[in-house]
């Protein structure tokens, strides 16, 4: 009888030890992982910066861009980049939150709501050329706009739909039923208890979606050369509020610098332009951060 208890209590002991063992090589390989991804984003930070740093300047970041001579800045592809974001996120964000929501809190089970799946999936697999000369084919030449801010826009909208309309489901997944519950007991409608309850507990999730496609936006280069162009307007101003202007951004002048421009200075200004475009992408991540915090602290709050 002692030596069954003796045995037994050396299984246990060994069975402990591996467990130790195993979660502290599952706690090494974890940190080792995030770890990595810091390394990987500080070095990439520290190469475009050490590559592009020397371009700055402030007749850089405003001056027009130059088709041959040196000495262009990227001042209109800044301005461009950012309107076409507004743009695209005025166009992007009520529908697919408004899609997410009816997907989530309204529909039932059934061939309509089978079929908004089914589309939301096809658009999300779609690459974005193909998008592209879609957008080509539909607002620059069935629509007569030629290249315009606005086409380039409305084609980014129909990319990025999908992916913030599954981001608002699964944000309003998380949010408990019990607040669902409370709210609607309390005599509240299915639409108060969404606008007043529901949205407000999710707007942080859904903030971080709304900075991922941001960041697609900025960084998106195939859809727009077939829809905004590769040059900027043509009128008395670069920084025109036209919608129908010409609008090459930055992510699409970085493209043409490196491929087909003939400035003689085309490495240092398409070097310039990643490292203005990455901290343009940085900045905008952190601020919208904060902003969705700050958003999510006042809204729960009034709650």
């Amino acid at each position: 009888m002692a030596v069954t208890s003796a045995a037994l209590a050396r299984s246990r002991n060994n069975a402990l030890v591996q467990r130790r063992i195993t979660d502290r090589m599952a706690t090494v390989l974890l940190w080792s992982a995030a770890i990595a991804v810091i390394v990987l984003l500080a070095f990439f930070v520290g190469y475009i910066t050490y590559l592009g740093a020397g371009a700055i300047s402030w007749h850089f970041l405003t001056a027009p861009p130059s088709e041959t001579n040196a000495g262009g800045g990227i001042g209109p592809e800044i301005f461009n980049s950012f309107y076409i974001l507004i743009l695209t996120l005025i166009f992007t964000t009520p529908i697919a939150t408004a899609g997410g929501m009816y997907l989530q809190e309204y529909a039932r089970p059934g061939a309509f709501t089978s079929l908004v799946q089914f589309c939301a999936e096809s658009l999300a697999t779609i690459p974005s050329i193909v998008m592209g000369l879609f957008g080509l084919i539909l607002f620059v030449n069935v629509f007569g706009w030629k290249f315009t801010a606005l086409g380039g826009a409305l084609t980014l909208t129909i990319l990025n739909l999908p992916a913030l309309m599954r981001v608002t489901q699964e944000a309003l997944v998380s949010v408990p039923q019990s607040y669902r519950e409370g709210s609607m007991a309390l005599g509240a409608t299915k639409w108060q208890t969404i606008r007043k309850v529901v949205l407000p507990s999710a707007i942080a999730p859904i903030t971080t979606g709304i900075v991922l496609i941001a960041g697609r936006i900025f960084g998106e280069t195939a859809a727009l050369i077939y829809t905004a162009g590769v040059s900027v307007s043509a009128g008395k101003s670069a920084y025109d509020l036209n919608p129908f202007h010409a609008a090459e951004t930055l992510s699409v002048h970085l493209w043409y610098t490196h491929s087909e421009s003939l400035v003689p200075d085309a490495d240092k200004i398409g070097n310039g332009s990643a490292l203005v475009l990455l901290a343009m992408v940085l900045l905008f991540n952190v601020a919208a951060r904060l902003v969705g915090r700050a958003l999510s602290k006042r809204l729960t709050a009034a709650t």
